[in-house]
């Protein structure tokens, strides 16, 4: 097979590798199969390197905990079947398990079915007896729809099961299905899920996957990983648990900062030897405005600070509200009359500065166990009042106004009218009219704030950022969270959106004295 023929995600680490051998390499399972799909000195480190991983996140955590809790659930549509507990980490014994199972032919289905062949281990969601001995392949996923990087994840489960002399009739891939709106009680799981049936890409690429594996194992018999440089495979289709290890020999101004930079443009670049900003000459062929404005503030080290933003600043209406949201979005969802990953606002933090001068602060957090959304509203609406301006940061907070008004329609007139002319959207005039090298090609108030605002950060803070403060929240509504535990989090959160909008705050401020200091000159 040609390298035309691979998979998109694993064209980008294709590569020379060191000829010295190994005696023996690790066995493959799906998870490293797709992480070899990705790149294969993701692979490698996967297999030899894995203490080089990344720290995993709270909000990643959220994340992996959601998908098992989703995984858990959909067994319920397949009643009646065993589950094979033995721990990944024993796959010899779970292999033993699910062959006295398959055997059994009054067992209508088999959880987490452990299978070996050709050296590669797999574990199977759901694998559901027909008729006699053929069966379905059931992979559930928390995402909301078919992607195609889960064509291979399924696949290469099939081409195992297949390998070990299993008939899988049809292949399916098991998702949420966001149209589902929760009633309260229990879950209409045939409402909840939705089933496609990939059969036919499935069996598709049985034909693929001994060469791809073979590709796989060639750099996993050298003693040293792949040198493969950084590129798009670092974030797609899944961000690599291994970026911080490779990204710390990058240059401080590496050119994959530059906004929304294109391919085409990083090959350009990486063609004529340039993997630092501050080494793209001037002219540089396919640098669009904004990249060229990074270049040229990196380059000479200088901020870059359009005076059009003084008149911007200036038509703020007092009292200027600066204002910023908390939300979450369970795959399940919690209230009735929502979907799956609906963004639900628990939180919001508002820093009012007065004609005078004066700066005031109001907040709001509902640590209830139900609805949140007509009481953070009713609180924003006394808070926001009628007047003033309202500085946020990014389109966010707007969008969650406009959902409230959707699902509060007694209170719609009052939400949209926050929206008739009074919000100013701060990352809108920073991304337009400012740039600083410290930005490192990022907008984000976590990038800008520390590059604007000395001694103000989020490192001090116990909750540091929104994934996090979202799972936070998630963790303190569940019923069995200790009221110690509950209390601990909802200072968390507190300080933590309050600091959002005191970088607000201060970024006007800074902006401000600074425009004033360059018209004076």
């Amino acid at each position: 097979m040609g390298e035309s023929q691979l998979p998109t995600m694993l064209k980008s680490s294709v590569c020379t590798m060191n000829n010295a051998p190994r005696d023996q390499i690790p066995l493959l399972s799906k998870s490293r199969f797709m992480a070899g799909l990705q790149c294969h000195k993701r692979l490698y480190l996967e297999c030899y390197h894995r203490d080089l991983a990344d720290e995993i996140s709270a909000s990643q955590q959220s994340i992996f905990d959601a998908g098992t809790e989703v995984g858990v659930l959909a067994r319920k549509m397949y009643s009646g079947g065993i589950l094979i507990g033995e721990d990944h980490l024993y796959h010899e014994e779970s292999v033993k398990s699910t062959a006295t199972m398959l055997c059994d032919r009054s067992i209508p289905a088999i959880y987490e079915a452990g299978f070996l062949f050709d050296d590669v281990r797999v574990r199977v969601d759901i694998l559901a007896r027909v008729e006699g001995d053929a069966f379905d392949l059931i992979e559930v996923k928390s995402n909301t729809e078919l992607k195609d990087e889960h064509l291979y994840d399924i696949g290469i489960q099939a081409y195992v099961l297949q390998g070990c002399g299993i008939k899988v009739k049809r292949a399916y891939l098991c998702h949420i299905d966001t149209d589902y709106v929760y009633q309260g009680g229990d879950y209409d799981l045939r409402q909840l899920f939705e089933l496609e049936d990939i059969t036919r890409d499935t069996q598709r690429l049985q034909s693929e996957i001994p060469t791809l594996l073979a590709m796989m194992r060639s750099p996993l018999q050298k003693l040293e990983p792949p040198n493969i440089q950084i590129g798009r495979q670092c974030t797609k289709p899944y961000d690599c648990p291994f970026s911080g290890y490779c990204h710390q020999d990058e240059p401080e101004h590496h050119i994959s900062q530059l906004p929304r930079a294109s391919e085409t443009l990083l090959s350009s670049l990486k063609e004529a030897g340039i993997n630092d900003i501050r080494d793209i000459p001037v002219g540089f062929p396919g640098l669009n405005a904004m990249q060229q404005r990074v270049r040229d503030c990196v380059v000479d080290n200088r901020w870059y600070l359009d005076p059009h933003l003084s008149l911007e600043l200036s038509q703020l209406e007092y009292p200027v509200h600066f204002l910023d949201f908390e939300t979450f979005n369970p795959v399940l969802p919690l209230y009735p009359g929502t979907r799956p990953y609906q963004v639900i606002p628990f939180q919001w933090s508002d820093h009012i500065l007065g004609k005078d001068g004066v700066l005031s602060h109001e907040a709001f957090l509902y640590d209830g166990f139900d609805d949140p959304r007509e009481s953070f509203a009713r609180s924003l609406l006394a808070s926001l009042g009628e007047s003033g301006s309202i500085v946020v940061y990014s389109g966010f907070e707007e969008s969650r106004i406009r959902d409230l008004a959707l699902a509060l329609p007694h209170l719609s007139g009052d939400l949209m009218s926050i929206l008739d002319g009074r919000i100013v959207d701060l990352l809108k005039l920073i991304r337009k009219y400012c740039y600083h090298p410290e930005f490192h090609g990022s907008f984000s108030i976590k990038a800008v704030l520390p590059a604007l605002v000395s001694n103000l950060g989020y490192d001090d803070l116990d909750i540091g950022e929104g994934g996090t403060a979202s799972a936070a929240y998630a963790e303190m509504i569940r019923p069995e969270t200790t009221p110690e535990r509950r209390e601990w989090i909802r200072g968390a959160l507190l300080a933590y959106c309050k600091r959002d909008t005191q970088a607000e705050v201060h970024l006007v401020k800074v902006l401000r004295n600074r425009l004033e200091t360059s018209s004076s000159q």
